[in-house]
C-alpha cells in the first residue's frame, strides 16, 4: 500500500516528563492505523501536532513524499485533505444538521449542488437524512457523533484522523459506523488514523497499531501478524469430523509434536514449538483414521498485546 502520510521522530514536551517523545509512524493507503494508549499518554498531543494546531518541537512530517513545516502556510493545502472527526465534536446547536454540514463545508470550497449530492449521500449512509432538518440539540451523543462524521467527509478527504469514533453510539450504529470505515478503508483507499479505548472494537477495525506509553511508542505493527508473535508457542485448532477417543487423540497429539494438547468434543487444539502446515495435519489425522473438518492457528487477541506490552514497559523502566 501507498505511504500517505509518515511522521518522523516527533517531540513535543509540556514539562520534561510529559508530552511525546521521538514518536514515528506510516499512514498508508487502504488501511486504519489504531493508536492505542492509556489517557495521558500522548495520543492528543500526537494528533494536534500532525494537525499543526500545536508546534513540534523536533520531528519531521511527510505527505505524499514531501516534508513540511506543520507551522507553515504551505500545510494549509496539505490539511485540506484531512478530515478530522474529534470525540466531543462541536456544531451549532439551535442550527439544523443539513445547515451546520453546509456551513462547514463551504470552508472548503464546497457548494451548490456538489454538496448537496455529498451531504444527502452521507446522511443517508449514516441513518440521518431523515432528521436533516432538525436542531443538533435534538440529537443524541450518538447521532451526532455520526453528524461528525458526515461533516469529516464531505471534501473527500484522503487521511481520515478519528479520536473514539464509537463514543455514544449504540450496537447497531457501532456496526453501521465499522462497516462505513472498512469501506473507507478498502474501497476508497482511505488512510485511516484512530484511536479508542475499545479494544474489541479496535481488533474488529485495525490493520496496524501503535501503542503509547508514557509519550514513548513501545509497540507498533501489522495486527494480524502481532497476534501471532504474542503467543509463546505456536497453537493451533484441529477440528475433526468425529469426535475422537482419548487414545486416538493422544496418538494423533504425539505424531504432530505437541508439547501440550486439549480435546473437546471434535475439537483439538495443540501447542507445538515449531510451526505446522496443513498438509502436514492432514497427512497425521489420515494415519491415525481421522478426518480434519478444519484446521486454522490460533493468535493472541489485541487485549493481550496491549497489557502484556503495557506491564512488560512498565517493568523495564
Amino acid at each position: 500500500m501507498n505511504k500517505v502520510l509518515e511522521v518522523r521522530g516527533l517531540v513535543k514536551k509540556y514539562t520534561p516528563t510529559a508530552g511525546v517523545d521521538g514518536v514515528s509512524f506510516t499512514l498508508r493507503s487502504g488501511r486504519i492505523l489504531a493508536y492505542l494508549g492509556h489517557n495521558g499518554a500522548g495520543k492528543t498531543t500526537t494528533v494536534r501536532s500532525v494537525l499543526g494546531l500545536i508546534k513540534m518541537n523536533a520531528g519531521l512530517v511527510s505527505y505524499r513524499g514531501k516534508e513540511y513545516d506543520t507551522s507553515s502556510g504551505e500545510y494549509d493545502r496539505v490539511r485540506a485533505e484531512y478530515g478530522v472527526c474529534m470525540d466531543t465534536p462541536g456544531f451549532y446547536q439551535d442550527m439544523p444538521a443539513l445547515k451546520n454540514l453546509e456551513l462547514f463545508a463551504g470552508f472548503y470550497g464546497l457548494t451548490g449542488g456538489e454538496f448537496a449530492g455529498r451531504a444527502e449521500a452521507l446522511l443517508k449512509k449514516l441513518e440521518l437524512y431523515e432528521v436533516r432538518n432538525n436542531p443538533v440539540k435534538t440529537y443524541s451523543k450518538g447521532m451526532a457523533q455520526k453528524l461528525a462524521l458526515a461533516r469529516a467527509l464531505l471534501h473527500g478527504p484522503r487521511v481520515l484522523f478519528l479520536d473514539e469514533p464509537m463514543t455514544g453510539l449504540d450496537p447497531a450504529a457501532r456496526i453501521l459506523m465499522r462497516g462505513l470505515l472498512k469501506e473507507l478503508a478498502e474501497k476508497e483507499g482511505m488512510a485511516v488514523f484512530l484511536t479508542s479505548h475499545d479494544l474489541n472494537e479496535v481488533e474488529q477495525l485495525a490493520d496496524d497499531i501503535c501503542i503509547l506509553e508514557k509519550g514513548k511508542i513501545i509497540l507498533s505493527g501489522e495486527l494480524e501478524e502481532l497476534k501471532k508473535s504474542f503467543l509463546k508457542a505456536f497453537v493451533y485448532s484441529l477440528t475433526l469430523q468425529d469426535e475422537p477417543s482419548g487414545a486416538a487423540a493422544a496418538a494423533l497429539a504425539g505424531d504432530l509434536g505437541a508439547e501440550k494438547y486439549s480435546l473437546e468434543g471434535a475439537s483439538l487444539r495443540l501447542e507445538r514449538a515449531a510451526a505446522l502446515d496443513l498438509l502436514d495435519a492432514s497427512a497425521a489425522c489420515a494415519k491415525a483414521g481421522l478426518k480434519l473438518a478444519e484446521f486454522k492457528r490460533l493468535t493472541a487477541g489485541l487485549e493481550k498485546i496491549y497489557f502484556d506490552s503495557i506491564n512488560r514497559n512498565e517493568k523495564s523502566v
